[in-house]
């Protein structure tokens, strides 16, 4: 083959590839815009309030809607030199204007590795969803930490 023939084959392979990855990319933008546009999400209106435990506060709580679901989810900071007991978890409750709770969900929180970031800095996170039609009789959202179980 001569120089210019290699020259000229190299640079249709190239192009070639640049049409590819420019089409490849066109494909990941529009469907990323899809599956979003599937997964909205916008912030709730419903209240949050939370309630801290002697070992630790509720360090932040947000709750955002899609079609179908509620979730409500943030941070629990623990306090410094305490350790988190297994039986350590957030309650997420719905209560409705009358404060009387429509819904209510539990998540354990594990105690962190030392070594792994949140165990470093404190931070559990924590998360609870809902059916969108348990939130629509919500009047606001309460996050309570707790150290221990609930009596039974």
């Amino acid at each position: 083959m001569k120089i210019s023939q290699q020259y000229s084959f190299r640079t249709r392979i190239l192009r070639f590839a640049n049409i590819a990855c420019a089409l490849t990319a066109l494909a990941m933008i529009t469907s990323c815009a899809s599956v979003s546009s599937f997964f909205k999400q916008t912030v709730s209106s419903l209240p949050v309030e939370t309630i801290d435990s002697s070992g630790g506060e509720v360090s932040s709580a947000r709750a955002y809607e899609s079609s179908d679901r509620l979730y409500v989810s943030g941070h629990i900071q623990k306090s410094f030199g305490r350790h988190i007991p297994y039986a350590a978890h957030a309650d997420v409750q719905l209560l409705d204007n009358a404060g009387r709770v429509v819904a209510e969900k539990q998540d354990d929180i594990d105690p962190p590795h030392p070594k792994s970031g949140s165990g470093r800095s404190g931070q559990i996170s924590y998360v609870a969803s809902f059916p969108i039609h348990e939130a629509r009789q919500a009047a606001k959202i309460v996050v309570r930490y707790h150290l221990d179980g609930h009596q039974s």
